[in-house]
């Protein structure tokens, strides 16, 4: 059985990291088995802005943008044609790590420097299911509200820091088939 530990701490007062509530649980009979721990995947992506978008001189497929990023700005050389300025987007700057061991390193694409990329649902390692008018394959496009989060992490804006235990039930142990069975442990 999977829980989450966010949801763990809404029937106790958990003030240890997650590998150490696994011993805990772990030692009261709950074993166990994994902890998977989503978002720490996730380094150096921010929310960024689309100030402007013009086409690469020598590509037929390419545009480069000019990005705000909070307390920066970067130009960013992308082929991605569901953008437009305004466009609130995640961005991978130079050096971030995406899921999968992805990183993204400052370079050139076709003679024009770009400082990073611009991030997709996919990209980030998210479920396209949870994010509603997405699309599988282009820029994540985030609602105009996260504007004044320009420069500040994708994990923490979105959210998308979660702890999950998965635990071995074993057949004599049926009161721990739910979030509180497995608080009253």
């Amino acid at each position: 059985m999977k829980a989450s530990i966010e949801w763990l701490k809404e029937y106790s007062d958990i003030d240890v990291n997650p590998v150490e509530l696994g011993d805990i649980l772990t030692m009261t009979g709950s074993k166990v088995e994994t902890i998977d721990q989503k978002g720490n995947d996730i380094k150096n992506v921010v929310v960024g802005k689309i100030l402007e978008i013009k086409k690469h001189e020598d590509s037929d497929h390419l545009v480069i943008t000019q990005m705000d990023l909070g307390t920066e700005k970067v130009q960013i050389v992308t082929g991605a044609d569901n953008i437009k300025v305004g466009d609130i987007v995640p961005v991978a700057k130079d050096g971030s790590e995406l899921p999968g061991g992805k990183k993204i390193k400052k370079g050139e694409l076709r003679g024009v420097e770009s400082c990073g990329m611009m991030c997709s649902v996919g990209e980030l390692g998210l479920d396209i299911n949870q994010y509603p008018g997405q699309i599988e394959h282009g820029i994540m496009i985030l609602p105009k509200k996260y504007e004044k989060d320009l420069g500040k992490d994708i994990v923490n804006v979105l959210d998308l820091k979660e702890d999950i235990i998965d635990f071995e039930i074993t057949p004599n142990r049926p009161d721990c088939l739910s979030i509180e069975g497995l608080y009253n442990d």
